[in-house]
């Protein structure tokens, strides 16, 4: 059962509704217990693990926004790093 630690991490500039609406599917679909290569699947996310990190991957919020968050599976948490812009 995957949860979600927000970290108290906020969007770095203001989000559209499309960019916030895709943000709040993706916690809410993790805080339900989804896998997040599974709860990015709703739009074009674009899940992907980033290069030369230990389990940091991103979702494209939008075309220009991004969230990034480390993924525990051991623990089955994802840990939101950053929201908004790009990495």
């Amino acid at each position: 059962m995957w949860t979600l630690n927000k970290n108290g991490v906020t969007p770095s500039l203001a989000l559209t509704p499309v960019e916030q609406k895709n943000l709040n599917e993706f916690m809410s679909l993790v805080n339900a217990g989804n896998a997040p290569s599974i709860a990015a699947n709703g739009w074009k996310s674009e899940y992907k693990k980033l290069g030369g990190t230990v389990n940091q991957f991103e979702i494209r919020l939008s075309l220009s926004n991004r969230a990034t968050f480390i993924v525990d599976d051991k623990n089955s948490i994802v840990t939101m790093i950053a929201v908004g812009g790009h990495v």
